[in-house]
């Protein structure tokens, strides 16, 4: 069982990861699907969805975008402390394992100088 501090710093952990993504969306290119960076209104190039898996791609980062990806972290952050939905959340968060990476090593690259004042 996870207690409601280690569960929110799972969910702050993958808040993280999402909110550097650039905004993107998908589009066809010379008839093929790219990424393209949706929040600089030119489109820059992000991916060439260019593999045998071009249709679960184009399908995948249709879907899901960042947008939606920040929905989900602040659904995560409203899931009741207990019963089958944090279960499922905790399953879901764990299976990222964002917990792989020590907390200070993460704290040293959000700060500039961290790691020299750790010398």
């Amino acid at each position: 069982m996870v207690d409601r501090r280690e569960y929110e710093r799972m969910v702050d952990r993958f808040r993280r990861l999402v909110a550097p993504l650039p905004a993107w969306q998908v589009e066809q290119h010379d008839g093929r699907p790219v990424l393209v960076d949706d929040a600089r209104g030119g489109g820059g190039l992000l991916l060439h969805l260019d593999s045998r898996w071009n249709a679960h791609l184009t399908r995948y980062f249709g879907a899901l975008d960042k947008d939606r990806l920040l929905a989900l972290v602040a659904l995560l952050e409203v899931v009741p402390p207990e019963g089958p939905a944090h279960r499922a959340a905790v399953a879901f968060l764990k299976s990222l394992r964002l917990d792989d990476e020590p907390e200070s090593s993460a704290a040293g690259r959000s700060r500039p100088g961290a790691a020299a004042r750790r010398r």
